[in-house]
């Protein structure tokens, strides 16, 4: 499995309640494809992080991978 997790105001493009999940491997699978499959736009992610690593839309995923979705964050 691969556990998801979203940050911030991604989790409003979804449910609300769901900000960690698990997605099925397989082969190929993107974080595009996984942010598509959630109803998220990429327009809308900022940072991604894979396994505690920057990683980009196209970074292919594997199981027991974690991926971490962040829109884009201010503060001032």
């Amino acid at each position: 499995m691969i556990d998801v997790q979203l940050f911030a105001n991604l989790t409003s493009s979804v449910d609300p309640r769901r900000t960690q999940f698990e997605v099925d491997p397989r082969p190929g699978l993107t974080v595009r494809e996984v942010a598509g499959q959630e109803g998220i736009a990429a327009a809308d992610i900022q940072i991604i992080l894979v396994n505690g690593r920057r990683a980009d839309l196209d970074t292919v995923l594997t199981n027991g991978d974690r991926l971490g979705l962040f829109p884009a964050v201010g503060g001032g």
